[in-house]
């Protein structure tokens, strides 16, 4: 089942990693507003790269200590309109989320990227707890395979 592959950053080719990356890269939010589209844009199989994910939510103050309301919301939307799509985005190829920060899975299975020792991005709340697989990637690298949250 196809779904995200959220991946350090530096595990693709482009950063000096050894996973190749998906040859069409688009940003986070550029590519909420692509899957919104009708007709659906992309042709199955294609393979993507959303990039800016981290970074765009700790500029939004979307990170665990900065959570506000405001903030809370933007998330829940950004998840809605994830899984609005998921039945189109299931049949595209995995798509990679690259994050900059450093990955953590947390003991309730809630991944985030900590972008300083006492704050993180908690990637958990667009995509669901308990990542469908671990990833490992040449390099002793972890990614997290989200699908169930797609269905």
């Amino acid at each position: 089942m196809s779904g995200y592959l959220v991946l350090p950053r530096t595990a693709l080719d482009l950063h000096g990693g050894t996973m190749p990356a998906a040859s069409e890269q688009i940003g986070f939010l550029d590519f909420l507003r692509e899957i919104e589209q009708d007709p659906f844009p992309f042709a199955p199989r294609t393979r993507l790269c959303v990039t800016g994910l981290d970074e765009l939510l700790i500029a939004q103050d979307c990170t665990q200590q900065r959570l506000t309301a405001t903030a809370a919301s933007l998330l829940l939307d950004y998840r809605r309109r994830l899984k609005r799509a998921a039945a189109e985005v299931n049949l595209l190829a995995d798509i990679q989320v690259p994050v900059a920060y450093p990955l953590r899975l947390g003991g309730e299975n809630d991944l985030g990227a900590h972008h300083t020792k006492q704050d993180f991005v908690p990637l958990w709340q667009l995509f669901g707890k308990n990542p469908s697989t671990r990833e490992v990637i040449p390099g002793k690298v972890f990614g997290y395979h989200f699908a169930e949250t797609l269905s």
